[in-house]
């Protein structure tokens, strides 16, 4: 064969492999129906709001339907199973929050295998405040340690639910601070709060949304659990600062995010990264998700996946120390 040849078939060749790689790596056909974005939480909490947030400008952007499928149950298992066996096609995403890397760590054989789901996006987070009931005489972290050390066992922490994110905040706030308290579990936030501003139970950790009864009188924020003050919670001290030894490392907060079947093409998932991402931006989006009480948290898919592996290894030695198991 002769040297021009051979360059012509080299170029052909190289130009047929760069072609086919070009093709794999092209999105497949998304949306061609509507996208179902499932919700492992009851409807009406939180998840589910931010969830009702995103979906109508999701919808917008891809030009599909985006519908909200509310399968609550056996604490988040059977809509995370769920979107764990669906089609890896794109159409079926997941919007949860702590319950994704807390069934990981207290159900023992989970029905479904947690590596079929990817982190896709960072939604929002949202640190937990430590809301206490407006009859409780106490209006400091300080005063509510020795309130409920002068009434062993008497202190009732309310709760979204059994192993729920509240409720492990509560356990670790009452193992640090050395406390005995009653857990108090509830189905949803809205029923726990509704409780705690009737008096009938006396703490509960929740997100800044909460506030609202604080502007009313009708309950008492006395810390929050970040680092660093929010401007979603004026005047409230973070927990770890308030000069109480034992809860110089306190931390608690909420997360959400959205995850895909890991059986989703590489290329269809950084489109659906990179639409999520500028959905995330709009004003639309970002406004909804103030009135929610949460902040806007974008990352890439990497740093997700990083922050949840952080999120085991934070959560995992109170979970064990406690007991804390889903019913």
């Amino acid at each position: 064969m002769q040297p021009t040849n051979r360059r012509h078939l080299l170029l052909a060749t190289l130009a047929l492999g760069m072609g086919s790689a070009a093709l794999a790596q092209t999105p497949p056909a998304f949306p061609t129906k509507p996208v179902t974005l499932i919700v492992p939480y009851a409807a009406g909490g939180l998840t589910d709001i931010l969830a009702r947030v995103v979906a109508p400008v999701l919808a917008e952007k891809w030009g599909q339907n985006v519908l909200v499928d509310n399968r609550a149950g056996g604490g988040t298992v059977i809509g995370t199973g769920a979107a764990a066996r669906a089609p890896g096609d794109g159409h079926t995403l997941l919007m949860t929050a702590f319950g994704y890397t807390g069934n990981q760590l207290m159900v023992k054989n989970l029905p479904y295998d947690p590596k079929a789901l990817t982190p896709l996006a960072m939604v929002a987070e949202s640190p937990s405040i430590l809301y206490v009931s407006a009859r409780l005489p106490v209006n400091s972290v300080a005063e509510l340690i020795a309130y409920g050390k002068a009434n062993p066992g008497k202190l009732s922490f309310a709760s979204s639910g059994n192993a729920s994110s509240p409720h492990i905040a509560a356990e670790m706030f009452a193992g640090q601070a050395g406390l005995q308290i009653v857990h108090v579990p509830y189905r949803g936030n809205g029923p726990a709060i509704n409780d705690l501003v009737g008096g009938q139970v006396d703490a509960l950790f929740d997100s800044p949304a909460t506030m609202q009864h604080v502007a009313t009188g009708k309950l008492k924020a006395l810390g929050i659990g970040s680092q660093t003050p929010n401007a979603r919670a004026p005047g409230v001290v973070p927990i770890s600062q308030q000069g109480i030894p034992a809860l110089a490392t306190f931390s608690a907060g909420g997360w959400f995010g959205m995850f895909v079947p890991t059986a989703t093409p590489q290329a269809l998932q950084l489109k659906l990264q990179a639409d999520v991402r500028a959905v995330l931006e709009t004003r639309e989006v970002r406004e909804g998700l103030g009135k929610a009480g949460v902040d806007p948290r974008v990352m890439t898919q990497p740093e997700f996946a990083a922050y949840l592996q952080h999120d085991l290894a934070y959560w995992g030695p109170i979970i064990r120390e406690r007991n804390i198991r889903i019913d």
